[in-house]
């Protein structure tokens, strides 16, 4: 508690950070959580095909990672997490129109490979906006963060199947919570933005200390 006071006088950028990404990860972790529970109960997957599936989307996802990882150098994890947020929500909408085992194979894989990007460039956004010697208490508050909102897309996929009295309809309530984390991060200052910002400040105290 002492250090989210801290920092929301000291560092508001990361506390939102903090905040705005323990949404969309929620939704990631419901990606996988439930990706098997829909490949069986409404696109008619066996249990040996669940297994591949869920091998297979693992290993996309970690390719998706390194290539993220390669973008992330370049480009800023900013951009890579929205972009990879975008693609999961348009890569999901076939699911809904066309059910069939087919258009999952091809549509969850394609959100795999998002997934893994988005988790982590997240994790490089916070290793470069943390202040030195707050990594280890940041990251602490990361896994902490996300395991407060860990209720989000249980809740929006079993309503979502509630109301439209349909399993395939719990996927709206993942992008839902997708959207959610989107729309929160879009206002992020990326790491280098808010490097330049606190260097420039730093500039205007060091030049009104020499006024003095």
């Amino acid at each position: 508690w002492r250090t989210i006071m801290r920092l929301r006088t000291t560092a508001p950028q990361t506390l939102y950070f903090l905040c705005a990404s323990a949404i969309f990860r929620d939704g990631l972790a419901g990606i996988f959580t439930f990706g098997g529970v829909l490949a069986a109960g409404s696109f008619g997957f066996s249990t040996s095909d669940v297994i591949i599936f869920g091998v297979a989307a693992n290993g996309v996802a970690a390719v998706g990672a390194v290539l993220g990882g390669y973008l992330d150098d370049y480009l800023g994890p900013k951009k890579i997490i929205i972009f990879s947020l975008v693609g999961i929500l348009i890569a999901a909408v076939p699911l809904l129109l066309f059910p069939y085992p087919m258009t999952f194979w091809i549509c969850a894989l394609i959100l795999a490979l998002f997934v893994g990007p988005a988790q982590s460039s997240s994790r490089t956004f916070l290793a470069r906006i943390a202040d030195p010697g707050t990594e280890g208490e940041l990251f602490g508050l990361y896994s902490t963060t996300g395991r407060a909102t860990s209720f989000l897309s249980p809740l929006l996929f079993g309503l979502f199947v509630t109301i439209f009295n349909a399993q395939v309809w719990g996927i709206l309530g993942i992008m839902v919570v997708v959207l959610a984390g989107l729309l929160l991060a879009l206002p992020l200052e990326s790491p280098q933005a808010l490097h330049l910002r606190k260097a420039r400040r730093a500039e205007k105290k060091a030049a009104k200390a020499a006024q003095r």
